[in-house]
């Protein structure tokens, strides 16, 4: 029979609290989702409010997984999850500044280059502009804040703490990039574009501040910028957007049906992003080396250097 030390050490393992934390955010998420529709929140909210509801039902369900496996197993708290809530509008603020402007370059890099053009569009009123696009940012904050959760502070920060940064990083970005494959009008491009640019650049953003608030600050203004304000598709989907816009040319450069995020420009410009962001987190000493928890167990059973007899001291 185990003993309750080994026990603890492997509740407190990584991947352990890793699996626990899918799991529960699945359970939860199931629960809350039957009890919306109990509940016929769906009648009660104006609108077709189904793919809200779905965000933030899926973001309520994996915070709760995450905050009670963490304080289940070890008592930490979401400040040290990286949501705490001292630094979260500064942090959330310069994460919405970084990704507006990275989505409005690749936009204006299209434009100049004559694949992205504006045109005349069904009038509307400036009361349904500005309620479409306050729509559309309810559901791409719900749905960001539950993808940098769920890809950042559970799958990369406990691979990372598993593995190391570099493990963590290939595999959190490969499986973003893999889950967006099922999205309409996906490609193998699309797959790859997205597990590169934004796998890395979240990732990236992530490790240099440890705070999910700027991570998902980032993800929001994507979408937003690149579907709610430029009109083009985000991952497949079509967006009410404030500019009426059409996208020509090379799919290989401009995403095609899937949105600008599946093309040459985004990857060269978002990936380059990332990886600066990865240098300087680096420098700043969030390197995580790899299989940091072995390395600590080996330093910890390594014998201490004996002290020299007196008067030997060089």
């Amino acid at each position: 029979m185990a003993s309750p030390s080994t026990f603890r050490r492997v509740l407190q393992h990584p991947f352990t609290r890793l699996v626990l934390c899918v799991v529960l955010s699945v359970v939860l998420a199931l629960l809350l989702h039957g009890l919306g529709r109990l509940l016929g929140l769906q009648r009660l909210l104006p609108g077709n409010p189904g793919l809200l509801l779905f965000a933030v039902f899926n973001a309520t369900g994996v915070l709760l997984a995450m905050w009670l496996v963490e304080w289940g197993t070890g008592r930490r708290t979401l400040a040290q999850l990286g949501l705490g809530r001292h630094r979260a509008l500064r942090d959330l603020g310069r994460g919405l500044l970084l990704g507006l402007a990275l989505l409005s370059a690749v936009v204006g890099i299209m434009a100049l280059a004559g694949w992205y053009h504006l045109v005349d569009g069904p009038p509307e009123t400036l009361q349904d502009e500005a309620r479409d696009a306050l729509w559309w940012a309810a559901i791409f904050t719900a749905a960001g804040f539950f993808e940098e959760v769920a890809f950042r502070g559970i799958a990369f920060r406990l691979l990372e703490e598993w593995l190391g940064s570099a493990a963590a990083l290939l595999l959190s970005s490969a499986f973003f990039g893999l889950v967006h494959a099922m999205n309409p009008n996906a490609t193998w491009f699309a797959t790859l574009a997205i597990a590169l640019e934004a796998g890395v650049l979240l990732a990236a953003a992530y490790m240099l501040t440890r705070s999910l608030w700027f991570a998902t600050g980032v993800h929001v203004a994507w979408n937003w910028t690149q579907g709610a304000l430029f009109g083009v598709a985000v991952s497949g989907t079509d967006v009410a957007s404030l500019l009426e816009s059409r996208t020509e040319g090379p799919a290989a450069w401009t995403g095609g049906a899937f949105g600008a995020e599946a093309g040459g420009v985004a990857v060269l410009l978002c990936t380059t992003a990332g990886v600066l962001l990865l240098v300087y987190a680096a420098r700043r000493g969030q390197w995580v080396p790899f299989l940091p928890r072995l390395r600590a167990r080996r330093d910890a059973e390594m014998p201490a250097p004996e002290a020299a007899p007196p008067g030997l001291t060089p």
